[in-house]
């Protein structure tokens, strides 16, 4: 009898003791199936989600990953996405326009895209890139020397300044 009460002190004692252990992240992390589900869990709780992407926000190494992740930035910003965030976030839209208009490439990106677009003319194009280059901005305008009419833009521009 005592031995039987010992035995099943002991394994009381094993299964108490298992039970208290803790588990360890990495070791759930080997495990394919397990990690699926701590992901799968987080992605589908709108609470942990947020508290992981405050989380990922304030981590270098997980900004510096996901900037550099073009197909996640194309499909972050694709689809209209980028405009709904703007207009939904007022100062996000005015830092970025903030920084953009500090950056020549990216100011002679965006009026070359509008000029395509029918949104600015030729003339108005590059008088303004005129104006950026007087401020010492940088830009190459050398593949775009000459437009359909077979002007050149630098005459255009001259033409523009007149009537400004």
């Amino acid at each position: 009898m005592k031995k039987s009460l010992l035995i099943a002190l002991a394994a009381l004692s094993l299964s108490w003791i298992a039970c208290n252990q803790q588990v360890h992240v990495e070791s759930m992390f080997k495990n394919p199936e397990t990690k699926d589900k701590v992901f799968t869990a987080i992605l589908d709780d709108h609470e942990l989600m947020t508290e992981f992407m405050t989380k990922m926000m304030s981590s270098e190494h997980a900004m510096m990953m996901m900037t550099g992740n073009q197909d996640m930035m194309g499909k972050m910003m694709g689809n209209g996405n980028m405009m709904k965030m703007m207009k939904d976030n007022p100062d996000m839209m005015h830092s970025l326009m903030g920084d953009m208009v500090k950056d020549g490439k990216m100011m002679e990106h965006m009026m070359t895209m509008m000029n395509s677009e029918g949104m600015m003319s030729d003339e108005c194009m590059q008088s303004c890139m005129k104006m950026m280059g007087d401020k010492g901005m940088s830009m190459d305008m050398g593949s775009k020397g000459n437009n359909d009419s077979g002007m050149d833009m630098n005459k255009k521009a001259d033409q523009h300044d007149s009537h400004h």
